[in-house]
């Protein structure tokens, strides 16, 4: 068990102890036990009564299990918080009433206050990544490539990297679907290249020769130009020119 999930069961038995608390929802890891380790951080939802959301939003007595180092509110609903002992949480507090119209993936109970209908955290809008056809995914990493490429002549490096090794790249890791086979391992609909080396054993080393680093964009847009020209059919004009700007 992780240190994160175990701190997660010890809250839930506090909470227990709150009158306004009716609802933990532990989410992502804390939910898909299954691929919890040592590195998961402790996703989850609090769930109050009505009027109650913004005096728990406030007042972080009730998460102190351990001494808070450091805290962040990164949106209106929630934190992400690091305590003493080197656990990561990511939450927000929500009134059941809000969960409807929230985007989030099922999640495990860790503590319902009895009176408390389980109905409220079954996701309504359940996040999906939508399909992207194979013509834009190659499409749009070649021209992505080139544009990259352009700024890198120009002396813009850093935009260079975003363009050639980001966006391209994470383009091309979409195509891997239509490329290679696929363990069965759980797909994030948030991030569509969490996990990847996880469900193609071919990722890890085609991706470290796209991602170069900072200095190597160029031989990083030749590399994700020969994946595309070993496995698609790719406009000439566009190859081409591309491959001119790369060497």
């Amino acid at each position: 068990m992780s240190k994160s999930y175990s701190f997660l069961l010890n809250l839930g038995l506090s909470l227990s102890q709150y009158e306004h608390v009716e609802c933990l929802l532990g989410l992502g890891s804390m939910s898909e036990t299954s691929r919890m380790d040592a590195f998961s951080d402790m996703d989850f939802f609090l769930i109050v009564e009505k009027g109650y959301k913004q005096a728990y939003i406030d007042d972080l007595s009730w998460l102190a299990l351990e001494p808070i180092v450091f805290k962040f509110k990164n949106t209106k609903d929630g934190c992400k918080i690091l305590f003493s002992n080197d656990v990561f949480a990511e939450y927000a507090v929500f009134e059941k009433e809000e969960l409807p119209h929230i985007a989030f993936t099922q999640g495990q109970v860790i503590y319902a206050k009895p009176t408390f209908d389980l109905k409220w955290i079954d996701p309504k809008n359940v996040p999906v990544n939508k399909p992207k056809s194979v013509d834009f995914l190659v499409n749009e990493a070649l021209t992505n490539l080139y544009i990259g490429l352009k700024r890198e002549h120009r002396g813009e490096t850093a935009s260079a990297f975003t363009f050639i090794q980001v966006y391209a790249a994470g383009l091309i890791s979409e195509l891997f679907e239509h490329v290679y086979t696929s363990k069965d391992v759980l797909k994030d609909p948030f991030v569509s290249e969490r996990r990847v080396e996880n469900r193609y054993m071919e990722a890890f080393n085609i991706l470290a020769m796209m991602k170069q680093g900072y200095t190597k964009n160029r031989a990083s847009a030749l590399a994700a130009l020969d994946f595309l020209n070993n496995h698609f059919d790719l406009n000439p004009a566009m190859f081409d020119a591309i491959y001119s700007l790369a060497k």
